[in-house]
Parts: C-alpha cells; sequence; structure tokens
C-alpha cells in the first residue's frame, strides 16, 4: 500500500530520519512503534505530505505522490496536537463540520459515545472526550488509509478496549490504518504489522509473528521483541 524508498530527513544539523525504506501492507493496523525522539512523529508527517523528505520517494498505491494534496484523496490524517474551536459546544462543532465536509456518520457518533459530551463545551472535554472527538474527524469520511500521531493518550483500559473493537470494525469495511505508538503494551494489542524506530533508523519491521521468530522471543511480547532489536 504505501512504500518509502531512502527517506531521510534532518532538521537544522540533527539526522531526524536516516535512509528508511519500508512497505506498509494494504488492510492492516501498522504500528510506527519507538521511544520519544526515535522520528515516530516526522515519519508519519512525511507519508501524510505535510512535510517534505530531504531524500527520497513516497509511493501510495504505486504512485509516486509528492505532496499533500495529492494525498488527500487517499488518506486522512490526525495529528498529535489538533487545535479544535474551544468555545464551541461538541454538538455545534459537529454540525458546522458536517456542513464543511458534506459528509456524516451517525454509527460513528454512536461508536464514539459522543451525544454523551454534545452540549459541553470543547474546551472543558477530559482529554480521552478531546481523542474521541479527533478521532471522529479523522475517521469521517470514506478514505481507505486512516493516519493517526498517538491517537490513545487519555484513554483507560476500558475506553481502550472501545478504540480497538472500533478500529477492527472500520478494518473489516475496507480501512487500512497507520499509527504512531510509544507505549508497547498498548501497540501489541491494537496493531498487527509493526515498525521498530530508533534514533531516526528503521531497525525491523514485520509482523507480531515474524519479528518473534527473527528476534527469537520465548514471550512473544513486543517489549521483549523491541529490546532484542536494540541490542543488534
Amino acid at each position: 500500500m504505501i512504500e518509502l524508498k531512502n527517506i531521510s530527513k534532518n532538521y537544522s544539523k540533527n539526522r531526524v530520519l536516516d535512509n528508511i525504506s519500508l512497505s506498509i501492507p494494504e488492510g492492516f493496523v501498522t504500528g510506527i512503534i519507538g521511544p520519544n525522539g526515535a522520528g515516530k512523529s516526522t515519519l508519519i508527517r512525511i507519508i501524510s505530505g505535510f512535510e517534505f523528505p530531504d531524500r527520497g520517494e513516497v509511493r501510495i498505491f504505486k504512485k509516486s505522490v509528492n505532496n499533500f494534496y495529492q494525498r488527500k484523496q487517499y488518506l486522512s490524517y490526525m495529528p498529535e496536537t489538533m487545535f479544535i474551536y474551544p468555545e464551541y459546544y461538541v454538538g455545534e462543532f459537529l454540525d458546522f463540520y458536517h456542513k464543511a465536509a458534506g459528509f456524516k456518520d451517525d454509527d460513528l457518533i454512536a461508536s464514539l459515545s459522543l451525544k454523551k459530551v454534545s452540549q459541553k463545551k470543547i474546551d472543558h472535554l477530559s482529554k480521552g472526550w478531546h481523542q474521541r472527538l479527533k478521532l471522529y474527524i479523522a475517521l469521517c469520511n470514506t478514505k481507505p488509509l486512516i493516519i493517526l500521531d498517538e491517537p490513545f493518550d487519555g484513554f483507560d483500559p476500558l475506553q481502550l478496549k472501545e478504540i480497538l473493537n472500533l478500529f477492527r470494525s472500520q478494518r473489516s469495511a475496507g480501512r487500512s490504518f497507520i499509527l504512531s505508538i510509544h507505549q508497547l503494551s498498548d501497540a501489541q494489542k491494537i496493531c498487527d504489522y509493526f515498525i521498530l524506530l530508533d534514533e531516526g533508523r528503521k531497525i525491523a519491521e514485520g509482523t507480531l509473528e515474524d519479528l518473534s521468530n527473527r528476534f527469537l522471543s520465548n514471550s512473544g511480547s513486543l517489549e521483549e521483541i523491541f529490546i532484542k532489536a536494540l541490542e543488534r
């Protein structure tokens, strides 16, 4: 679905991404995994078209697409930090959003339980509810690829289970996901394909089974696999 060839990115004299090549399969929930500063968000923004690499090429569905406007037809992107008008009530904002987007998804509103907070101001939402509103904006469309940067901050374990079920239903409807995650336990619950980054380098990619076999993991734990990958 997505191919990256020799992607490198510098900020001033700092190398943030170092010659990354990878293939992201269609129909999976792919997790881009790594500690803070590994280059996850930069890689996500380059895939989405919000940033340009200094070197390398991004191909989506075998087509070379060079900027965000070309990629909009294929993908929806939710950044880690997203400004939503704080003085709007949730219901008021959703009405405005539906008119602007020309699209509404009542089933998705129900899945995210957003009617419960429709009379609350966005500025008064907890982090978890704010994340739900951001997820609605990212998912309220018919695009095949959803890219989310750190989407699970603010969710407790029960809420995370709800979101996992939502992702499964969306994937069953033909969508693919790329997620940037730093919590390995969350990634193992949610993702079925993994790209491991450290200090701007790709150190491994594959399914959990592939990675367990490659790094001789007895437990099948993503944390154990990641530690072994770092030690190589």
